[in-house]
C-alpha cells in the first residue's frame, strides 16, 4: 500500500514538473511573437521601461526649463489655474428677518424639502412666512445656503417658486371669515 501511494506521488510531482517547464517554454513563445509583431525592429524587454522611463523624464525636464525660458523673455506668466474665489458671505446678504411672525405663521414644511428641522432653522433665523422666502435675492439665497448647510438646496429644491406659488393660490383663495 505505501509502495503504491508513493508511485502515485511520484507521477503527480512529474506531471507537475513537466507542466512548469512546458508553460514556461510556451510563455517565452508567445512573447518573441508579440515583440515580432510590433514591427518597429526594436524589441523592448521588460527590464527596458526604467531607461524609457528616464529619459522621457529627462525630456520633459529640459522642455519644462525651455517653457520657462520662453515666458521670462516674452514678459508673461503661466496662465492661473486655481479656481476663482468665491464671494465672501458676508451678514449684509441675510434675509430680512421678523422678530416675530406677523399673525399666524405659514406652514413652511407645504415647501418641497422643508422639514420640521429646517423649519425650526428658519424660524430662529426671523423666517416665518412663505412671502419672506418668495422674496429671497441671489444674496439672501447664498447665506441661507451657507447657514443651512446645505449648499445649493434652495435653487435645487426651487423653494422661491414653490413659495411663490404658495402665495398666488393664498392670493386666489377667496377668503371664508
Amino acid at each position: 500500500m505505501g509502495y503504491l501511494f508513493f508511485q502515485i506521488l511520484i507521477w503527480i510531482l512529474l506531471a507537475f514538473g513537466l507542466g512548469g517547464i512546458i508553460g514556461w517554454l510556451l510563455r517565452g513563445f508567445t512573447h518573441a511573437l508579440q515583440d515580432d509583431e510590433k514591427g518597429d525592429g526594436e524589441t523592448i524587454g521588460r527590464g527596458d521601461d526604467h531607461i524609457i522611463v528616464s529619459l522621457l523624464r529627462s525630456e520633459l525636464s529640459s522642455h519644462k526649463k525651455r517653457l520657462r525660458e520662453l515666458e521670462s523673455a516674452a514678459g508673461t506668466s503661466k496662465p492661473d489655474t486655481e479656481k476663482p474665489k468665491q464671494r465672501e458671505i458676508t451678514d449684509d446678504w441675510r434675509p430680512a428677518a421678523l422678530a416675530e411672525p406677523k399673525g399666524e405663521m405659514d406652514d413652511l414644511k407645504k415647501v418641497r424639502g422643508i422639514g420640521p428641522k429646517i423649519e425650526q432653522t428658519l424660524h430662529n433665523l426671523g423666517i416665518f412666512h412663505y412671502y419672506q422666502i418668495a422674496g429671497l435675492s441671489r444674496e439672501n439665497i447664498l447665506w441661507l445656503n451657507h447657514h443651512l448647510h446645505f449648499p445649493g438646496r434652495i435653487e435645487r429644491e426651487q423653494w422661491v417658486e414653490q413659495t411663490r406659488e404658495l402665495v398666488k393660490q393664498r392670493i386666489d383663495q377667496p377668503e371664508t371669515a
